[in-house]
C-alpha cells in the first residue's frame, strides 16, 4: 500500500500524473490520499499531518510524502525506514521530524540509484524520483537498492510538549486546519492530568492571553466561545463552537504557547 501526501492541491493534474507513474511501476499497488491539502511549501503542517495519519496505516505501509520548496535544490531525496516497519519517502527538509521521532529510525538512504527514477525534470522531483521510487519499493525491492546510505537526516525545530508543575503545560501550535482550529502538539492525556472537564483555563501565546474551558466536545461552550479539548489524534485542540480559533488568537503554526490554571 502506498499513502501519499502532498501540498499540491486537490485540483492539481500533478496529483494524477505521479499516481500514473506509480501505476506503471507497481500496477497492483493500492494508493491512498491522506490529503494533498498542506499548505503550499508548509514543512510543518505535512510534519505534523503525516505523524497524525500514519497509526490507521498498516506497518508496511510506504508513504509518499511532497512538500517541497527547495525543489532542484541541493537538498537530498530520501526514503526513512522506520524500526517499525514503515517506509516514507520525500525531501530531505524536515518533512519526517516528528515520523522519526515517533516509530524510531531503522535507516535512511538517499535515492541516488538513477536506474529507478522516471524522469530528469528539475522541478518536478514529485513524480520523476519520489512517486517512481515510493512504486519501486512497494512492488517489492530491496531497500538497500534505492540509494546510499546516510549517518543523518534534516530536523525541524519545535518547542515540545511537558507539564511545568501542576497547573502548566507548554507546547507548540502545530498547524490550524480548514475551520481554524488550532491543533497543538500537547498530548490530551498530559492536559487530563492537570484539568478536570470544565475547567476554566488560560491559553497564553507571548503576551496574549485567552481563556476558555477544558471540554470534551465543541458544544460544552456556547456559540463563540473558546475552548480546548482531546482531538481524534489524541492532541488538544484550541477551538471556537462554531468559529474560527485562529483568527481569534492570531495564530498560524509554529508559535510555543502555555496553557494553565486562571
Amino acid at each position: 500500500m502506498i499513502a501519499f501526501l502532498s501540498d499540491w492541491g486537490s485540483e492539481s493534474y500533478y496529483v494524477g500524473v505521479a499516481k500514473a507513474v506509480m501505476k506503471k511501476i507497481a500496477p497492483s499497488v493500492e494508493i491512498i490520499d491522506i490529503t494533498h491539502g498542506i499548505k503550499p511549501f508548509n514543512i510543518r503542517m505535512g510534519a505534523y499531518i503525516l505523524q497524525r495519519a500514519t497509526p490507521d496505516f498498516p506497518d508496511d505501509t510506504v508513504f509518499l510524502a511532497v512538500v517541497d520548496p527547495g525543489v532542484g535544490s541541493s537538498r537530498k531525496a530520501i526514503a526513512v525506514k522506520t524500526k517499525s516497519g514503515k517506509i516514507f519517502v520525500g525531501p530531505d527538509n524536515g518533512l519526517f521530524t516528528f515520523v522519526c521521532e515517533k516509530y524510531g529510525v531503522s535507516e535512511v538512504r538517499e535515492l541516488s540509484n538513477l536506474e529507478l527514477h522516471y524522469g530528469a525534470s528539475d522541478s518536478f522531483h514529485g513524480r520523476d524520483i519520489f512517486a517512481a521510487v515510493t512504486a519501486h519499493i512497494a512492488k517489492g525491492i530491496h531497500f538497500s537498492e534505492i540509494g546510499d546510505l546516510l549517518m543523518s537526516y534534516e530536523v525541524l525545530k519545535f518547542w515540545k510538549a511537558y507539564a511545568e508543575g501542576a497547573n502548566l503545560i507548554k507546547g507548540e501550535a502545530a498547524f490550524v486546519d480548514r475551520f481554524g482550529n488550532i491543533e497543538t502538539n500537547i498530548p490530551g492525556s498530559l492536559a487530563k492530568k492537570l484539568f478536570d472537564y470544565d475547567d476554566k483555563v488560560v491559553i497564553a501565546i507571548g503576551k496574549k492571553k485567552f481563556e476558555g474551558i477544558f471540554g470534551r466536545t465543541y458544544y460544552d461552550v456556547r456559540r463563540g466561545s473558546l475552548l480546548i479539548h482531546e482531538d481524534s489524534s489524541g492532541y488538544l485542540e484550541i477551538a471556537v463552537n462554531q468559529g474560527d480559533a485562529s483568527e481569534t488568537i492570531g495564530i498560524q503554526g509554529g508559535e510555543s504557547l502555555a496553557i494553565r490554571r486562571p
